[in-house]
């Protein structure tokens, strides 16, 4: 499984938990997976960003993906 996958099952289980921590959870996890993508950092995160849109369009019940959502936006504003 690439890390694409691995990092959207992490997020999906994030979106159906109500864990305090969620946010430093996920902001955990999304850094892990851009470590070792130096040098293609927006293309990673527009990536992701399509994945996260993906996994929305689910409308699977009780998850949440804004949390994940703002923090892929905001990283890719951060690159403009």
């Amino acid at each position: 499984m690439d890390r694409l996958q691995q990092l959207i099952k992490i997020l999906r289980v994030l979106a159906r938990t109500n864990e305090p921590n969620r946010v430093v959870l996920i902001e955990n996890a999304i850094n892990d997976y851009l470590d070792d993508k130096a040098g293609i950092v927006r293309l990673s995160l527009e990536q992701l960003c399509n994945a996260i849109d993906h996994e929305e369009a689910e409308k699977r019940p009780l998850e949440d993906w804004s949390i994940a959502r703002g923090s892929v936006h905001a990283r890719l504003g951060r690159l403009a």
